[in-house]
């Protein structure tokens, strides 16, 4: 099981509350534009968690906008046999079961983690001890 960090709003648009109704996830970008975030996405498996955030680089506040659990694989998706796929499935959508859909934020001590510029990116897996057992103390209250 591995922890993603996503991106969640396009340009000005906020779209957490279309991931929740949807149950996905999907990048923004065009492939075109990000075929590196599409090659990191397709690693994504079934029971790996993402969590929505927004972070400016270099700070160490992190705002958790909602935590889901990956339902189907990104290769999964892409070949469903169904005849009429969804806008979605052929936008790459990668189906989330959102656990926790409240905001909150993350402080992560100064002396734990320097190196947080790529939390500010549009996708990133979560190595930071911390903010792990962060993520994973929410889903289990969520749970109780």
């Amino acid at each position: 099981m591995a922890i993603f960090g996503a991106g969640s709003k396009w340009e000005k648009n906020e779209m957490k509350n279309d991931f929740f109704k949807n149950e996905n996830f999907v990048i923004g970008w065009n492939i075109k534009n990000a075929q590196d975030l599409y090659s990191q996405i397709s690693t994504i498996k079934i029971g790996d968690i993402i969590f929505l955030k927004a972070n400016k680089p270099g700070n160490l506040n992190l705002r958790i906008k909602g935590i889901g659990i990956v339902k189907d694989s990104f290769i999964g998706v892409l070949f469903d046999k169904e005849e009429n796929l969804s806008l979605r499935k052929k936008n790459f959508e990668l189906p989330v079961k959102w656990i926790v859909k409240s905001e909150f934020k993350i402080s992560i001590p100064p002396d734990t983690g320097k190196l947080t510029h790529v939390r500010a990116g549009t996708l990133h897996e979560e190595y930071l001890p911390y903010v792990q057992k962060e993520i994973i103390g929410k889903i289990f209250n969520q749970l109780k």
